[in-house]
């Protein structure tokens, strides 16, 4: 082959090589690169897409009683605000918004933030109803549905759909807080439960919380410690307006109360000794306290709860008001329980206080504190409209006017 030839073919071959490479690419970037039209229309579909599941959401939102107007969407909304809102509506689906209440915030939050973005890339029906394990919940997802037919039948059916939403909420804001078990005391029921994080009551009772003008203040707070024979450093306010004027009347009084009149040093100081006449509640530089024993107001065990209200739990010299009254709303702010030793012992872990305990009643014992495993949640609520034991919708009575 001469020199002539040879580069003929050289250039045959180079022309061939830059025709493949030009068909290869054309080929190559018509399947990367859609027409305008095409990308217009695929951007529309995944709206629409995004769309349909927040309309499925907002179907079963509804149905547990969340106003889902504030996820509604107009014609100009993107995908992106679609996504947005799909994913708060799922994240208040699991776990409520805070209820108003709230006086007093003592645990912490733990929420998944990342859920509502998971659920929603691959949202199911069936996604939405495992997160609603809580038993109580349920069944009063029952009762508000059952209800919602009647809702224009009268105002009366309207105003209980707003009490259940209430409640529902408020059990969704429990699944914030990771725990195995928490306590509930619902306020308006004149109720304390302990559950289960599926909603089973492990230790049901009654409770006596603040009355109308004393009120128990809502809160989320936990058990810190356990006091057995606990002293009742009286609160100034009670100590001023109601005690102050009968120990100035009578010193018997002091001493029949079994109260301690303490300096500001803490040291006991003799009623005797002090000048009654020119005290006053503006000139009072002595603090109260009720000695431990039988007659003490706490009775012979105190939950201590976090918070800064000096809200606790405790047992109380009255025990005989569970049975004779069913007046629930008469301390002042705290929450005496009817079963003392049963909480103790459940939230301890063991059988520390026998079924004799209450009764022995020691003298001359000093505050003894035990210590918990763990921290427990309690939780005070108003829930005006709950379930019962037997899964029956309950209207309790508005006793702080709330409702």
């Amino acid at each position: 082959m001469n020199m002539n030839n040879r580069n003929v073919w050289i250039g045959v071959a180079v022309v061939a090589g830059l025709l493949l490479v030009f068909f290869v690419g054309r080929t190559f970037f018509a399947k990367d690169t859609l027409p305008p039209a095409r990308e217009q229309e695929q951007a529309e579909e995944g709206t629409r897409q995004e769309q349909l599941t927040l309309h499925q959401v907002c179907r079963y939102a509804d149905s547990v009683g969340i106003d889902t107007t504030r996820f509604a969407t107009i014609t100009t909304d993107s995908k992106a605000v679609i996504s947005d809102k799909l994913s708060r509506l799922l994240v208040e689906i699991r776990y409520g918004k805070k209820p108003s209440r709230v006086a007093y915030s003592g645990l912490k939050e733990t929420i998944d933030s990342t859920w509502g973005k998971q659920a929603a890339s691959a949202f199911s029906p069936v996604q939405l109803q495992q997160t609603a394990t809580f038993g109580p919940y349920n069944q009063l997802v029952g009762h508000y549905n059952r209800l919602r037919n009647r809702a224009n039948a009268s105002p009366a059916v309207a105003d209980t759909l707003r009490l259940i939403r209430q409640t529902l909420n408020f059990y969704r804001y429990t699944n914030r807080f990771e725990a195995d078990k928490f306590v509930l005391v619902n306020i308006p029921a004149g109720e304390l439960n302990v559950f289960d994080r599926d909603g089973k009551r492990l230790l049901p009772m009654q409770v006596i919380a603040g009355k109308a003008d004393k009120r128990t203040p809502c809160m989320t707070t936990y058990i810190k410690g356990i006091v057995a024979y606990p002293y009742w450093n009286v609160p100034r306010g009670i100590a001023l307006e109601e005690m102050l004027p009968r120990m100035k009347r009578d010193l018997s009084y002091i001493y029949n109360q079994n109260l301690q009149i303490l300096d500001e040093k803490d040291k006991e100081v003799d009623p005797e000794e002090i000048d009654w006449e020119n005290l006053s509640a503006t000139n009072f530089p002595y603090r109260v306290r009720q000695a431990s024993g039988c007659e003490n107001s706490l009775g012979l065990i105190k939950f201590e709860l976090e918070n800064p209200l000096a809200i606790y739990l405790h047992d109380t010299n009255s025990r005989d008001l569970f049975t004779l009254t069913t007046d629930r709303w008469r301390s002042h702010g705290c929450v005496r329980v009817q079963k003392p030793v049963e909480l103790a012992n459940l939230v301890l872990g063991k059988q520390t206080f026998d079924a004799g305990f209450m009764d022995r009643c020691l003298i001359d014992q000093k505050p003894k504190t035990l210590a918990i495993p763990k921290p427990v949640p309690v939780f005070i609520a108003y829930n005006t409209a709950d379930v019962d034991a037997s899964g029956k919708l309950r209207i309790y009575r508005d006793v702080y006017a709330l409702d």
